[in-house]
């Protein structure tokens, strides 16, 4: 069977070594995904409003974008102040909407680490950036594609969950523009050859336009032309 890893921010695709009977010889294609706009986005729940202006206006200096707890749907990392009134139950929750809780102050449960008081902006913008550094996501639509995490987080707090190749298809196609053709994706992914007579490919674009569409029989994102498929990123 084909093999799929993912290693800052780098995709591995590795064909299948059956020689004789339609696949072609092992190979290992590597592919460096493009990163979303804006870069990271960031829940920030603190109470002091003069702590969470001065928070806000660093880190969206520093490219980020910072929504105001409760804001909407999901994040990449979640900054929570330890001496905000509800601070243990705004951290359980923002632990349910990104993967990375950075805790103000003292320990909170359910936070991944902290920054302790007294607090400075540059030592909390290391920190965020050392957090997400190697987080890889594409935008498609509503939805982050993250692939190292295999996951579709969609704006509305939706989490899907992908297989190892529909990860490796929507990786595949966020790193090429314009239309890859069907033959191309079976030898990538699967290391099929062009002679080898396979609906897999189709199965699999039915799944993930399931998972990726409003309406899968529209595709807006995962969309078939001239013989191949072409991932629509962006916003």
């Amino acid at each position: 069977m084909s093999a799929f890893r993912t290693k800052g921010g780098t995709i591995a695709v590795f064909g299948r070594r059956q020689k004789g009977r339609g696949f072609r010889a092992a190979t290992v294609s590597y592919y460096t995904l493009p990163t979303m706009t804006p870069a990271r986005r960031i829940l920030l729940a603190v109470n002091d409003a003069v702590l969470r202006d001065a928070i806000t206006e660093y880190l969206t200096a520093a490219g980020h974008a910072v929504v105001p707890w409760p804001g909407s749907g999901s994040a990449d990392l979640a900054v929570v102040d330890d001496r905000h009134p509800e601070a243990p139950a705004l951290c359980a929750a923002a632990k349910a909407r990104t993967r990375v809780v950075l805790a103000i102050g003292a320990s909170l449960a359910g936070a991944d680490t902290i920054v302790e008081r007294p607090l400075r902006l540059g030592t909390l913008g290391a920190k965020v950036a050392e957090l997400t550094r190697n987080r890889t996501a594409v935008r498609v639509g509503p939805w982050r594609f993250d692939v190292e995490a295999r996951l579709l987080a969609g704006d509305d707090g939706t989490r899907v969950r992908l297989t190892d190749k529909e990860t490796a298809i929507l990786a595949f196609l966020a790193h090429h523009d314009g239309t890859v053709t069907r033959e191309r994706l079976l030898a990538e992914v699967w290391g099929y050859s062009a002679a080898i007579t396979t609906h897999t490919l189709e199965t699999h674009i039915y799944r993930l336009r399931r998972k990726l569409e409003r309406d899968p029989t529209q595709a807006r994102f995962l969309v078939t032309e001239d013989g191949g498929y072409r991932l629509v990123t962006g916003p």
